[in-house]
């Protein structure tokens, strides 16, 4: 028997993201993700949800142990993209041009093609890695400290983002989004040179979800990797002495199986031979 239990949008590209890159996408990227917070992941969205930090932790053996490890921020990139495996970019050129303002002359642009399951886009701007510094981790599994918690031990952060599902139902949809010079048409009247000039994400060919945001300050978190304390398994039939033991930091696995186009989970129930007399 196969039966299917409705799920949100944001699950399905919080998993094709995942699958693709083993980060995990913040559905709202508005929405704060700090390194060092732990929670747990919702099920039924895929969002993560903040329970507390260490460095703020009311537990003051986790505090204090944070307290000498501040986070370290990494150099930024230019751009950074993530595709499910599904999408393919395509070269843009004389023969494929994008006709919309201010696309052809962006830094920051591209085009995709997705096939006729559904795919995930994610572009940032100008992204930095901000992160727990190992030796916190290490010290904090010799102490078990954090042993039931799940670690928000990386995040990306950025002043621009745009993320994309593609429509579901449409087969081979092809996306253009670019990051550009808004300029306004009419200056006013006494302003300098670049005076009211911005920046704006425009698209073409859209036909799924898309979500954009703009700042001057890098103030979304799109992508943040989480971590939890796990045993290590020993096999018998594989068992080298040489082998690491004990626990150690694992990357947490999405809690659900195979998602379908809508986010839906598949699950199949095995009916009992007993059932059958």
């Amino acid at each position: 028997m196969l039966f299917r239990a409705k799920k949100e949008a944001s699950r399905k590209f919080i998993d094709l993201i995942k699958r693709s890159s083993s980060w995990w996408a913040n559905w709202d990227p508005s929405i704060q993700i700090t390194a060092g917070d732990y929670g747990e992941i919702d099920t039924e969205s895929g969002q993560f949800v903040k329970e507390g930090n260490i460095y703020t932790s009311s537990d003051k053996s986790v505090a204090d142990l944070a307290a000498q490890f501040e986070p370290v921020s990494e150099k930024a990139l230019e751009k950074h993209v993530i595709k499910s495996m599904n999408a393919k970019e395509r070269e843009l050129g004389a023969d494929n041009k994008v006709n919309v303002a201010g696309f052809e002359d962006a830094s920051l642009k591209g085009q995709w093609q997705f096939n006729d399951s559904r795919g995930a886009l994610l572009i940032m701007h100008m992204p930095r890695i901000t992160r727990v510094p190992d030796e916190f981790l290490a010290k904090s599994l010799e102490s078990g400290l954090l042993k039931d918690k799940t670690l928000v031990t990386h995040v990306y952060s950025c002043p621009a983002y745009a993320l994309y599902l593609s429509n579901k139902s449409k087969c081979n949809e092809t996306v253009s989004v670019a990051l550009v010079a808004d300029v306004p048409s009419i200056a006013a009247p006494g302003a300098s040179d670049g005076a009211g000039i911005g920046t704006k994400w425009v698209d073409d060919g859209i036909a799924g979800m898309l979500q954009k945001g703009y700042n001057d300050e890098a103030v979304f978190v799109p992508l943040y990797s989480i971590k939890k304390i796990t045993k290590r398994r020993i096999r018998r039939e594989s068992y080298d002495p040489n082998a690491p033991k004990g626990d150690f930091w694992a990357n947490v696995e999405a809690p659900w199986g195979f998602l379908d186009d809508d986010g839906e989970e598949e699950v199949i129930e095995y009916m009992d031979d007993s059932d059958s007399d």
